[in-house]
């Protein structure tokens, strides 16, 4: 049996918790996620039975970007990301950049931005819309969250109850701590696909972009 899976990605949310679980105290760029090569170790940690072979049919990736005025190498390497992650899987992966939100100061008279200050906003939204358009548009039969944010239990809730498409979650496992034994709460009882240390290895990106 063959099901067709897309998969929404917190980018940063699966990067982030990637690197403090499996390379703590490590260069951030070091854990840097290949999104499809994730979807797909995703797939083989999901069919550990071997009876429910998944074919990835979607990824949509959601990320914040700096503004180049504050960090331009930062900008630059996530628009090299963006470009090297969508080649070879236009008509499966998408890569939404939206610009990380800053507070303001002025410097010698000039408008300058704070980057101790810097945050996602509005990545959460943009993950639980795709959740629920994919979940509603009848092409998959698993629409699976990639994310540990808990303000994201209510998107996972309203796309299970379309009754539509299978929605799961997923997450970094390791069995030695107990910060990734838990699940996001949910109303519905959700399935959620553990990933260790094996499928991260797995999902690295070597490409340098220094």
């Amino acid at each position: 049996m063959t099901v067709r899976m897309a998969v929404v990605i917190d980018y940063q949310n699966v990067h982030i918790t990637a690197a403090e679980l499996f390379l703590p105290g490590r260069p951030l760029e070091e854990s840097l996620i290949d999104p499809f090569r994730f979807a797909k170790q995703l797939a083989k940690a999901r069919n550990t039975d071997g009876l429910h072979e998944v074919e990835i049919s979607r990824v949509e990736v959601f990320r914040g970007i700096p503004i180049p005025n504050d960090d331009p190498d930062g900008y630059r390497r996530n628009l090299e990301q963006k470009s090297q992650w969508e080649y070879g899987h236009r008509n499966l992966m998408t890569v939404t950049l939206r610009p990380l939100k800053y507070s303001w100061e002025w410097i010698d008279g000039r408008k300058t931005p704070i980057r101790s200050s810097r945050r996602e906003k509005g990545i959460d939204v943009m993950c639980a819309l795709a959740l629920v358009r994919l979940a509603r548009s009848g092409h998959y039969d698993v629409v699976t969250l990639a994310s540990r944010d808990t303000d994201l239990a209510p998107a996972l809730d309203e796309a299970h109850e379309l009754q539509m498409a299978k929605v799961e979650a997923a997450k970094w496992y390791d069995p030695s701590n107990k910060r990734t034994f838990g699940n996001i709460k949910t109303d519905a009882r959700l399935w959620t696909t553990s990933m260790n240390r094996d499928h991260f290895t797995a999902s690295l990106d070597p490409t340098n972009y220094s």
